[in-house]
């Protein structure tokens, strides 16, 4: 891996945006210039994406799910099959919680931890990037432009120390890429042992789905790559099936045992029902069912800013038609895109591996002459938010949907504004793509300081686990109404399930066998008219702990809401 980062730093972008102009290389025989340093891709990218891994909590509900996941492995000391709330957990396979686990065992119990684990991957996936665009142009200038263009996607940005799978996932995706090439150059060896272990990894990452992620580029080989594949295409596909094989065996490596040992319904889950569950296509059946036509509006605004900021030229894309770079981007990203608009269950990171692909046809076409840069349109754009960011304070009490940010500072959004601002205004001398990267990384640094700046406690649980983590260490039982998804195990440190009971009756039978007990929830639905020991704001709402003897005797308050910002029971 360092002999990978020292490769993808030979040659670093003219950052127009600075008006600099920096020389190559990037350490010259007997002048080091360490502008060039500070200017690289991954040097950005560290600077303005590392605060974030230290100063931002974990979110509810995801991170602080997987958090409670990765946290049980260690309590448990069981690493084969994972748990949640003292169940099994079938919902992901295990490298990420094995990945937290190693992590914790050099810099202790922390969840900052996790976060850098996730930046490695980003970087890990810039320099993966460079290379893959250097061995398929040839171009270190277009290898340099598709960090940029990578980085600089907000998407991407923004899930880059995300505690998330899918950024990892995409790491698995860019090193599967550079196997499938060496298959096609006829280096078979190396491109089994490299495609077949990215596969492996990306089933332990994320399941199946990694296959759909490379097996389209894998098999338009002969498409982007023919004249490399005369005479050896059922080589070729003969190799590429024993790279699937190796991922599988990989894959199952784990799952096998882990299923043997969680029973048969987590062996049923992990082999069956989390994939269907995801592919179904009768509504109602599917986790997070969608319409086809849905990534058609959701993508661009996951690659903001390029769709605002790339002009095409018709004539020259058209030229690029037959070349080999331009292909295999277009066999990467379209068939998957189309495969994953026809799978009912959508999310916008199940698409976040495809991005690099974007990146790819992006700066190929550009390098050719086929897009041009224009800033203003962004620059534009970023005003507009930045304004739209300002004004949340005095929005917030009018839309309750936007309840969460009426504490968030209007100086987030004027720094924003500055930002887009700077853009219009230098918009002509914006020739480079490094500059409007930067300035989308440093939105997506703003967006996430003014969640931190303006939730207050709405997503610190710590308060309320330790009160639990107190209670049950000192024999007092305490359920939740309602599933509460880990959120409050990893915060306090629990030692012990918080049960979770679906109904007022459950809750009504427990306490009378529990009077000493107590009773958390943060669902509208479950508001007790007795005073709660302990309250806060919590997400959208407000969760709240009360006596179990309290409760009982209370009752629900009748103009207790069902409405709300009640969390999504499926987990992804």
């Amino acid at each position: 891996m360092v002999a990978a980062v020292a490769r993808a730093a030979v040659g670093v972008p003219r950052f127009a945006f600075c008006r600099l102009r920096v020389p190559d290389p990037v350490f010259p025989s007997t002048d080091p210039d360490w502008r060039a340093v500070l200017l690289h891709p991954l040097a950005v990218a560290a600077v303005l994406l590392l605060p974030i891994v230290f100063l931002l909590g974990p979110l509810p509900i995801d991170e602080t799910r997987y958090l409670a996941v990765a946290w049980e492995m260690r309590q448990t000391g069981e690493f084969l099959v994972p748990h949640l709330n003292g169940a099994t957990y079938a919902h992901k396979p295990p490298l990420l919680f094995w990945l937290i686990n190693a992590g914790w065992l050099l810099t202790g119990v922390h969840a900052w931890t996790a976060r850098a684990m996730t930046l490695l991957c980003s970087l890990a996936s810039l320099v993966l990037m460079q290379r893959l665009a250097l061995r398929l142009t040839g171009s270190t200038a277009t290898a340099r432009t598709s960090m940029w263009l990578l980085l600089g996607a907000i998407y991407f940005a923004l899930f880059s120390n995300a505690i998330m799978f899918d950024v990892p996932l995409a790491t698995c995706v860019l090193l599967a890429m550079h196997g499938i090439l060496d298959l096609a150059n006829a280096r078979t060896r190396r491109g089994v042992l490299v495609t077949g272990g990215a596969i492996g990894l990306g089933i332990l990452v994320k399941g199946p789905v990694m296959l759909l992620d490379v097996a389209f580029v894998a098999l338009a080989a002969p498409w982007w790559s023919a004249d490399r594949l005369a005479g050896r295409r059922g080589r070729y596909f003969g190799a590429f099936a024993l790279s699937i094989l190796v991922g599988a065996l990989i894959g199952l490596a784990w799952a096998v045992p882990a299923a043997l040992h969680g029973g048969e319904a987590y062996a049923r889950a992990i082999f069956l029902n989390q994939t269907l569950d995801r592919i179904g296509g009768v509504k109602g059946t599917s986790a997070h069912g969608r319409p086809v036509w849905w990534y058609l509006v959701v993508f661009p605004l996951m690659l903001l800013p390029w769709p605002l900021m790339l002009r095409a030229g018709a004539t020259k894309l058209r030229e690029l038609a037959t070349e080999t770079p331009w292909r295999f981007g277009v066999a990467w990203v379209l068939p998957t895109f189309v495969a994953f608009s026809l799978v009912a269950g959508k999310q916008p990171h199940y698409l976040l591996p495809t991005i690099p692909g974007v990146a790819l046809l992006l700066a190929f076409a550009r390098e050719r002459g086929a897009l041009r840069l224009r800033a203003g349109a962004f620059g534009a754009f970023l005003v507009l938010f930045g304004a739209a960011t300002a004004a949340l304070p005095w929005l917030a009490p009018k839309l309750p949907s936007l309840a969460f940010a009426a504490d968030v500072s209007p100086l987030w959004g004027c720094l924003i504004v500055a930002i887009g601002g700077a853009l219009a205004i230098g918009r002509m001398r914006l020739v480079q793509p490094a500059g409007a990267a930067v300035a989308m990384v440093a939105v997506g640094l703003a967006i996430k300081l003014a969640v931190l700046q303006g939730s207050g406690d709405r997503y610190d649980i710590r308060a309320l686990a330790t009160r639990i983590h107190d209670a049950q260490e000192a024999g007092r039982p305490v359920v939740h109404l309602g599933w509460h998804h880990g959120v409050f195990e990893f915060a306090g440190r629990l030692t012990q399930p918080v049960p979770a009971l679906d109904t007022l009756e459950a809750f009504q039978a427990w306490a009378h066998e529990h009077p000493d007990g107590y009773v958390v929830s943060f669902y509208r639905r479950f508001r007790f008219r007795a005073d709660p020991v302990y309250a806060q704001k919590f997400r959208g709402g407000e969760v709240s702990m009360w006596n179990a003897a309290d409760a009982l005797a209370s009752g629900v308050d009748p103009a207790s809401s069902h409405a709300g910002d009640e969390p999504d029971e499926s987990d992804d």
